[in-house]
């Protein structure tokens, strides 16, 4: 179950798990029509960023994160 993350804790999170853009993780959500930036952490967990940093959804991993999406 993804856990909500607070804006103040985006940025640092990121930083301190050294999270990069995945691009084609980024592909699949632009095709499902959604509106976030995933990161992926050093640790395999997964960030998804709503547009201007409102708030973020942190996964367990991709696996998790698949299973939510509808990318149909």
């Amino acid at each position: 179950m993804p856990q909500l993350i607070a804006p103040h804790h985006i940025e640092p999170g990121i930083k301190k798990y050294q999270g990069v853009i995945d691009h084609h993780l980024q592909q699949l959500i632009n095709n499902a029509k959604l509106e976030y930036t995933p990161y992926v952490f050093n640790d395999g967990r997964i960030l998804l960023v709503m547009p201007g940093n409102l708030s973020a959804f942190l996964y367990a991993n991709k696996e998790e994160l698949y299973a939510k999406l509808s990318l149909e």
